[in-house]
């Protein structure tokens, strides 16, 4: 009979802690641009009627990208979450105009070392999607 109290009692004890205890959160948002990301890429042409390759600058709170015959797009109000290594999911505002009637930013960005991609969030990345470092735009 003793032993039936004693593990009523050890579960009775061990319950409560087994019910308060939480889940950790894996990713947290974070204001601005990881310092990792931060730069100047550019990628190579991808056709001989493209005036030069897609171009991407990243500082502290901004997030700029320009294409050959685009306009320019450019981001602030910056977050940034990170999925795994090396990879990051960006978030910011754009502003509206004439030629850019998105509002969002929602982008998936590789960057290690001197290689960088960004892709839509939820995409996966593309052979054209890829770029290198650059000290300052060709």
């Amino acid at each position: 009979m003793k032993k039936v109290w004693l593990s009523v009692a050890a579960m009775a004890l061990l319950t409560p802690m087994v019910a308060e205890t939480q889940t950790a959160q894996a990713a947290s948002w974070h204001n601005g641009t990881p310092k990792a990301m931060r730069g100047k890429y550019q990628a190579k042409k991808h056709s001989a009627a493209q005036g030069f390759g897609d171009m991407y600058h990243i500082t502290a709170k901004t997030y700029t990208y320009d294409a050959s015959g685009m306009p320019q797009v450019k981001a602030t109000k910056l977050r940034y979450k990170k999925i795994s290594a090396h990879t990051w999911r960006l978030q910011g505002k754009v502003k509206t105009s004439a030629a850019v009637r998105f509002s969002k930013l929602d982008e998936k960005i590789y960057c290690k070392s001197k290689k960088f991609a960004a892709t839509d969030y939820g995409s996966k990345f593309s052979k054209l999607s890829w770029a290198t470092k650059v000290s300052k735009f060709k």
